[in-house]
């Protein structure tokens, strides 16, 4: 990490904070509400300037922000914002996170726009040695793996990395495909694929056949990884040429030693189509990765809750920042990916029911939407005061694990 990569974080994670906070300040103006200061970070203030009735700060920590509306429950100001309706609440709370979907739709489109072409779900072909090719074919397009819908590039990865498909001691991952073909829906069950270790071999049999002629294109036609044994070919190569055959028995073994270990990841045997862009297929595949990050991140949370991902995982604002600062090293392109997924990721969090978040506030205005009646103040403020203090002692933890991840190089 250099110096000006982590600047580069800090400014995002700041556009990101800004860009939400001023979602609920313009909301809040357009619906004639009294603001009382709009502050970009948290703690003690560095600087502040009165305008009009708002102050507008800067504190000393850059990990959030606030806009301070009129909120008190004895004022009989129609400005304030209990005395707003209720629609008007709603849609002032809801436009911190309705922002950072904006904004992280913008990333997506900058993030298109900075690749060399625009991907698609559609097969071009297929790699060399390719398993996968006896089920699908060129020009498929991928609609589903798993019964996930796919719409980016991407998904695929996601879905055929994180989906349990191999059997302990298999060589194999299996899945089921539903595909575009010549106009039809098609389902394809167990659609096989190598794990890199198949990858590997091949790439040694091409080292080791490099400059020779004479022999078969592929390690398939001596060794059948169906089976993990070797063919009749095999033993008349051991007969013909047995200096040959000992050194592809060398490699042949190694394979067979290493396809089932755990940590023997799949072999994508596969490569999609990509176009040229224009306005329309630009726009498209923004949409369709804006869709698809927001799909991850709820999956994410998903494996939260269930224990798939722990506490140690989750990375704060200072982890936000190393992980920009280190992605920017790859290119623009890559930066805005990660900073769409960061910016939908604080719009989806930020809805979430939480006591304190914006969506905890939600909550509570839909119960009031309901019921006609707000739910009492002090009862309403003790829920989110107990949102504030777990939320802290999570940043704390959060912090803490960032801080010993930089520390240990993890």
């Amino acid at each position: 990490m250099n110096i000006l990569n982590i600047l580069l974080g800090i400014l995002l994670f700041f556009i990101i904070i800004l860009v939400h906070e001023f979602g609920h300040f313009t909301v809040a103006k357009l619906c004639n509400m009294k603001i009382k200061e709009f502050a970009i970070g948290m703690g003690p203030k560095l600087f502040q300037k009165q305008a009009g009735e708002t102050v507008f700060a800067f504190r000393a920590l850059p990990i959030g922000g606030s806009v301070t509306l009129d909120e008190d429950v004895q004022d009989d100001d129609p400005r304030s914002f209990r005395n707003r309706p209720v629609w008007m609440r709603i849609l002032v709370i809801a436009a911190g996170a309705f922002m950072n979907f904006v904004l992280g739709f913008i990333f997506c489109l900058v993030s298109v726009l900075c690749s060399s072409s625009v991907g698609t779900t559609t097969l071009a072909g297929f790699q060399e040695g390719a398993i996968s090719s006896s089920v699908l074919q060129a020009d498929d397009k991928i609609l589903k793996i798993n019964g996930m819908d796919i719409f980016t590039t991407m998904d695929i990865s996601f879905q055929l990395t994180n989906s349990k498909a191999r059997d302990e001691g298999s060589q194999y991952y299996t899945y089921d495909f539903v595909v575009e073909r010549n106009g039809e829906i098609i389902e394809l069950n167990d659609v096989k694929f190598a794990s890199r270790s198949y990858a590997k071999l091949i790439a040694n049999y091409k080292s080791l056949t490099e400059g020779k002629t004479g022999y078969a294109a592929l390690p398939g036609e001596y060794y059948d990884i169906a089976t993990n044994s070797y063919t009749e070919a095999f033993t008349a190569l051991q007969q013909s040429d047995s200096e040959f055959a000992e050194s592809f028995r060398k490699i042949a073994e190694e394979y067979k030693s290493t396809y089932a270990t755990e940590n023997n990841s799949l072999y994508l045997d596969f490569i999609v189509y990509g176009e040229r862009h224009n306005f329309f297929n630009v726009i498209s595949a923004a949409g369709a990765n804006f869709l698809s990050y927001g799909r991850l991140i709820w999956i994410s949370l998903g494996n939260l809750l269930t224990g798939t991902y722990g506490l140690n995982e989750i990375s704060g604002p200072i982890g936000v920042v190393q992980s920009v600062s280190v992605v920017a090293s790859f290119g623009w392109g890559s930066l805005m990916t990660l900073a769409a997924l960061v910016a939908i990721n604080v719009g989806i969090v930020n809805l979430l029911p939480i006591p304190a978040m914006d969506g905890g506030r939600l909550l509570f205005l839909f119960i009031e939407l309901i019921r006609r009646k707000p739910v009492k103040a002090e009862h309403e403020g003790m829920v989110h005061f107990i949102g504030i203090v777990a939320l802290m002692v999570l940043m704390v933890i959060v912090t803490f694990n960032d801080i010993i991840r930089i520390i240990t190089g993890g």
